[in-house]
């Protein structure tokens, strides 16, 4: 009976047993693996957060980096001399959309979609659309937002950026003024400024590309409206409108841990039930076998903290694979990422030092702070080292670690993580070639280059004048373009490159600027001789014929030289002083090459001094119209009056007009000035009824597209009868293209205006003219006029002239008659009309009324004249 009482006792504590400890136990750990689990499940979810936060980062990151190249290329272009004089000063398409200018390589090279030249009345002069010119509006092509942003280019010298819709699409647009550096920007009125604008789409090949670069996954753009997905970046314009978004494909390192955890933990699961079960069954049996029980759970218990520890630093530092190293720093675990990385097994790297398999990283200083983390046993994160893969290429990766402890509490080593970055390295050293060459010909671009003049200046600053700078400039390029094309130019500028860097020294630097423009940075002990013996080299190399398809093409080159001893150190006044020279060189008669001297500067100066008056003169109002009266011979009556120019400054006085014409017509400006001429004239003749009105052409003007729609409006603006309109041009016009200077006049005749050439005899082919292009009138030079009295050769022209005019029933008008012999003869020989200061000088349009009031004929004789 004891023993049954007994085994009832025991029987009974087993119960008891169960039921207070073993079933507590169950719970407890139920709860705990429901713990881990969770914990498990949203450090997880918290990773997949925290990537998609960084890409969203990155994302916009790479957005501001595109528009900011947008605006970096756009202000290039728009500081550009040439950019302000053809497509501000006057609209130049066809200058505008040679390749090379504003024309198909913003497509091409730069891959902008859209590019528009818009002037102070927001019209659009001229717009370039997938490289090709377009007559398009772009305030109706992109009608919201673009008017803010032209204005808000327009009163700052940076660049206004922003994203605007187009239909569907999505542009970066970038919008500033035209304002080259020769112009102060605060003395212009934001309104009186010109806009150059380029866009860039944000479609699906861009956006691919900017995925790639930037290491985000499916980078594609979605509408407004639609479902808007976990990673994206809204869209949104200056005027707050909703765009759409950009959306990519976040990686999931989380769910990737989910995977290798949770197979594990199901495995403990199994285990510790089964283990359950059999303590419950065993309970009864011995106090023993409860206690080994105990012990083996207890045992289970350490491993699972373990598990979370590890877990745990592996969620804190995201990571390609995991690395695990002794207190003595060798290396003792990789997880099984290492060797899908670098082809390496783990047992051939286990027991190696960190020294041994990882080595610096020269770009940084990430091998020093690693071996002082870890000798100081702290945590470390981000440093870049290198190691070697299973075929021996070096590698970069990226490293994290934090110092792990035994359950004592005693240092044990380090546990951490690599990332391999090395094709991110590459691709940031590939875009930064890209951003510092040149696409074509590979040679340093203007941004490389400076920075390479700054360096030579500094290194050289004890003795500078071994620097020299020479800028290069190829003559009759132009040619070669508008021959054979753009792609045969490309061909020669590649050989040209490979010729001046056979020509150079390693140590000297040769850049392409952009088009036909080159630039070297010479280092010498013996300056200028180095230089000056370069450039004889290089005028006689680039002499030599270029072969492209099958084809032998001549150029020359142009050459100025600035050595830093003469220039100071700066390298802005250094370029500029090469420059300064390389313009004196193409003045000697080209192929050849020029130093630079102080009073080339000074002589330049003067000149933008006169430019900038000019310039100044055409917004104060200080050009007038002088005119000067034609007589017709058989009536002796003023039949027509001839419209002049001319500049009343008011410190140099009257300027006369040989020194600001052909320096109107350099700038462009001529274009503008032109056009206000024609009008006053036409304007004024509305005042005279009973006379013609005659105006110089400039071939400026001449060559400008729009000079039969500016012939139009200005009749139809001021009322004149196009036949009292006389337009004077010379044989210059004719010279270049003869075939559409014969479209143009024909237009101009179809007009109902008259056309004379002036400077009749001085060129080379004026016969020849006479007979194909459809003059009204001959104007006899006054060269010849001037020497009849003593020159019977001049007397002899001039008679075959008129007797030509009236063959070929044109008008005869002889220029520079000063006296009356010269009416005389001109009379007696038939010539229909005459002009000079024997009647009048040019006059302003007062005058010139009194002056038509007071005329009552003249005579042909010797001793009088019967004028006012």
């Amino acid at each position: 009976m004891h023993f049954i009482g007994k085994s009832s006792g025991v029987a009974f504590n087993g119960e008891k047993f169960t039921r207070r400890i073993i079933l507590p136990l169950a719970a407890l750990m139920i709860v705990a693996f429901t713990v881990v689990l969770a914990f498990v499940i949203v450090s997880a979810d918290g990773q997949n957060r925290l990537e998609v936060e960084a890409s969203t980062k990155l994302a916009k990151t790479a957005l501001t980096v595109k528009t900011r190249e947008v605006a970096r290329n756009l202000r290039d272009y728009a500081v550009w001399e040439d950019v302000y004089n053809n497509l501000h000063l006057a609209v130049d398409v066809e200058w505008a959309s040679t390749d090379g200018n504003v024309g198909a390589n913003i497509f091409e090279g730069l891959g902008y979609e859209m590019a528009f030249a818009i002037n102070s009345q927001k019209r659009t002069v001229y717009a370039v659309i997938e490289g090709k010119p377009k007559d398009v509006d772009a305030l109706s092509l992109i009608p919201q937002g673009l008017a803010t942003l032209l204005s808000q280019g327009a009163s700052r010298s940076e660049p206004a950026t922003g994203l605007l819709k187009s239909g569907e699409d999505v542009l970066i647009v970038a919008a500033t003024g035209i304002v080259p550096p020769s112009i102060n920007r605060s003395t212009l009125n934001p309104d009186d400024i010109s806009m150059l604008v380029f866009a860039k789409k944000l479609d699906e090949k861009f956006l691919a590309r900017m995925g790639e670069e930037y290491l985000l996954s499916n980078l594609v753009f979605m509408p407004a409206g639609t479902a808007e997905a976990s990673a994206s970046v809204p869209l949104v314009s200056e005027e707050g409108q909703d765009l759409g978004y950009i959306t990519w494909s976040p990686a999931e390192p989380g769910y990737e841990l989910l995977r290798l955890l949770l197979p594990p933990l199901a495995a403990a699961v199994v285990v510790l039930a089964a283990f359950a079960v059999l303590v419950v069954r065993n309970a009864r049996r011995s106090t023993h076998a409860l206690e080994e029980s105990a012990k083996t759970v207890e045992a289970f218990a350490q491993t699972l903290q373990e598990s979370e520890m590890r877990f745990r630093d592996v969620a804190e530092a995201s990571s390609d694979w995991i690395w695990e190293c002794d207190p003595d720093l060798h290396l003792v675990y990789f997880s099984a990422r290492f060797s899908e990385v670098t082809g390496l097994s783990a047992a051939s790297v286990l027991g190696k030092t960190l020294e041994q398999f990882f080595s610096s990283d020269t770009e940084s200083d990430g091998w020093q702070l690693l071996v002082e983390g870890t000798h100081g046993q702290s945590s470390f994160r981000d440093l870049r080292c290198c190691y070697r893969d299973a075929n021996g290429q070096s590698r970069i990766c990226r490293l994290a670690g934090r110092p792990i402890s035994n359950s004592h509490g005693t240092f044990s080593g380090f546990r951490g993580t690599a990332t391999d970055i090395t094709d991110e390295v590459q691709a940031q050293a590939r875009a930064t070639h890209l951003a510092l060459h040149d696409a074509l010909t590979g040679l340093p671009n203007r941004v490389l280059f400076r920075d390479r003049l700054n360096l030579a200046l500094s290194g050289k600053r004890r003795n500078p004048s071994r620097v020299a700078v020479i800028c290069l400039d190829l003559d009759h390029f132009k040619e070669v373009n508008d021959t054979l094309g753009h792609g045969a130019g490309d061909v020669l500028l590649q050989q040209l490159s490979d010729r001046l860097q056979a020509c150079t020294k390693s140590n000297d630097t040769v850049a392409r600027l952009g088009g036909d423009e080159f630039a070297i940075i010479q280092i010498g002990a013996n300056q200028p001789f180095e230089s000056e013996q370069l450039c004889r080299t290089l005028i006689e190399v680039i002499r030599a014929p270029f072969h492209v398809d099958d084809q032998e093409l001549h150029v020359g080159v142009s050459i100025g030289i600035a050595i830093a001893d003469m220039s100071g150190d700066d390298p802005e006044r250094l370029l500029k002083n090469a420059d300064i020279a390389l313009y004196r060189a193409k003045q000697a008669g080209r192929a050849t090459y020029r130093i630079f001297e102080a009073k080339m500067d000074q002589e330049l100066q003067a000149r933008k001094a006169l430019e900038y008056d000019l310039r100044q003169a055409v917004l104060k109002h200080e050009l007038e119209v002088h005119y000067q009266p034609l007589i017709d011979l058989d009536s002796k009556s003023i039949v027509a009056v001839e419209a002049l120019v001319r500049w009343r400054h008011p410190s140099r006085g009257l300027v006369s007009p040989m020194d600001f014409i052909p320096l109107a017509e350099e700038t462009g400006l001529i274009v503008g000035i032109g056009e206000w001429v024609l009008e006053k004239a036409c304007t004024q003749a509305l005042s005279w009824p009973q006379l013609r009105v005659a105006v110089n052409l400039s071939p400026i003007q001449f060559r400008n597209r729009d000079l039969i729609e500016t012939v139009r409006d200005v009749l139809t603006r001021t009322g004149l009868e196009p036949a009292r309109l006389e337009l004077e041009i010379t044989e210059s016009v004719l010279i270049n293209d003869a075939s559409s200077a014969l479209d143009i006049l024909n237009a101009l005749k179809d007009l109902g205006v008259r056309i004379a050439m002036d400077d009749f005899g001085t060129g080379y082919s004026s016969l020849g003219y006479l007979n194909s292009f459809p003059f009204d009138k001959i104007k006899i030079d006054r060269s010849f006029i001037g020497d009849m009295n003593g020159k019977d050769k001049s007397s002899a022209i001039v008679r075959s002239v008129i007797t030509l005019g009236q063959s070929l029933n044109m008008t005869t008008t002889a220029e520079g008659v000063e006296t009356a012999e010269q009416a005389t003869f001109l009379t007696q020989e038939g010539c229909n009309q005459i002009q000079g200061y024997y009647f009048s000088r040019p006059i302003a349009a007062d005058e010139f009324t009194i002056f038509l009031e007071n005329w009552t004929g003249f005579e042909t004789n010797l001793s009088s004249v019967a004028a006012a």
